[in-house]
């Protein structure tokens, strides 16, 4: 099925990136589910494990920038399926950290490959120089993203409202929720 380049000419750089992670996620997600029986989120985490040997749930949610009861949540699944499990970080911290269990390596290995194919197929239009620069760029973006919002969470209260305002005019009996996972607000590490 062949997708029509957008007619509406957005020059913001914040459109074009979500719009290019709405499309990436959306298509992975398919994807993704029907071949492994994996979702986006447990995608995402066994991706940055099979990177790294051990990382602690921060470390999680740092990488990935994914909301930590997300990454909680998406663990404890993946540790009930068997594909990972948590470890002591060193003798005597207390702490641990989550590793790759047999299974879980296995399936990443299997992913692997996968995960390389459809990235070259969205990337075969560019040059060496230009998947470069986008990199660099791409990285610059999150950076000057990550410090805005601890920036703005600074002056931000740290509750938000339980319920969206009203909008003039609107009939419905009462108020719209919010999703509980958007009120968190977390501070990004300096």
């Amino acid at each position: 099925m062949a997708i029509e380049p957008l007619q509406r000419r957005n020059d913001s750089i914040n459109y074009r990136v979500y719009a290019l992670a709405s499309s990436l996620s959306k298509g992975a997600m398919r994807f993704y589910l029907a071949r492994f029986g994996l979702a986006l989120p447990e995608m995402r985490l066994l991706s940055t494990l099979g990177s790294h040997r051990r990382l602690s749930s921060v470390e999680f949610v740092k990488l990935t920038a994914m909301d930590k009861g997300l990454v909680s949540r998406v663990l404890n699944n993946l540790a009930k399926r068997g594909c990972v499990e948590q470890v002591p970080s060193a003798a005597g911290s207390g702490r641990s950290v989550w590793k790759l269990s047999k299974t879980g390596a296995a399936l990443v290995a299997r992913l692997r490959p996968v995960w390389k194919e459809r990235e070259g197929r969205l990337q075969a239009d560019l040059s060496a120089q230009e998947r470069e620069l986008l990199l660099r760029l791409l990285e610059r973006l999150f950076h000057a993203s990550e410090k805005l919002r601890a920036e703005e969470a600074e002056t931000l209260p740290k509750t938000l409202p339980k319920t969206l305002p009203r909008s003039p005019g609107r009939k419905s009996p009462g108020r719209r929720r919010v999703p509980k996972r958007s009120l968190t607000i977390t501070h990004a590490s300096r």
